[in-house]
């Protein structure tokens, strides 16, 4: 499974608005945002550890902030993804409050870092944690499905990337792309595993269909048609 780059978790954090424009960041703010840059940095340089090191206070800063909060709480990802939300909540007459995508990023790396140092049932908290605050947003639903595959869980699994999926709806062009291709090849990694080949097979030709020459979705698919070739 190809796992999210730093750079592109990055680039989540400067499209939101209280990122793109540092200048309305309360000093708070900007402390927080650097040292979630600083974990980042230390995830794509390969330490984990040092990345949790910094991650650990920083959460418990969220944590404390946002202890007296009644409303429902969502990460303002992005305009569209909270407008949504929002919408939501007040067809359901639940009060809600969008706020900095800081806490979600920083609950998503934390999850990521653990999942690098091998400690997946550790990881998945956080990651559960990210998908409530942020429950359409397909990088965090797809580490979360990721993580679940790890752990075994097929059809959670599934349910998880298919999320995924219906989440990269809302994105655009080449992210949208990316975010479905890895949706559908983790839905379809599951579906090997549940035996439904039919499926599977499927599912990674929408994967060709968005990325025709990416070599490991024809590995994967010339897998299933050999399995399937072995139960005829």
């Amino acid at each position: 499974m190809i796992r999210m780059h730093w750079l592109a978790a990055l680039a989540l954090i400067a499209a939101s608005p209280a990122l793109a424009r540092p200048a309305q960041d309360t000093p708070e703010q900007a402390a927080r945002n650097a040292k979630l840059g600083e974990a980042l940095v230390a995830i794509d340089s390969k330490k984990p550890a040092e990345a949790i090191a910094i991650l650990q206070p920083l959460l418990a800063d969220y944590e404390k902030i946002y202890a007296g909060e009644k409303r429902r709480i969502y990460c303002n990802q992005t305009p569209k993804q909270t407008m949504i939300h929002l919408l939501e909540a007040t067809l359901t007459k639940q009060d809600a409050i969008a706020i900095e995508p800081g806490w979600c990023t920083a609950l998503w790396a934390q999850g990521f870092a653990l999942i690098d140092l091998k400690q997946v049932d550790a990881a998945v908290p956080f990651l559960e944690r990210a998908v409530s605050l942020a429950p359409a947003h397909p990088h965090y639903l797809s580490e979360l499905g990721y993580a679940y595959q790890a752990q075994r869980k097929w059809q959670l699994s599934y349910d998880t990337f298919q999320r995924a999926a219906a989440g990269a709806a809302m994105e655009e062009d080449d992210q949208r792309k990316k975010s479905l291709r890895r949706a559908w090849f983790g839905m379809s990694y599951a579906r090997i595993e549940q035996g439904r080949l039919d499926e599977a097979e499927k599912l990674l030709g929408q994967c060709l269909e968005l990325t025709p020459d990416d070599q490991r979705v024809k590995d994967e698919l010339q897998y299933v048609r050999d399995q399937r070739k072995k139960t005829s």
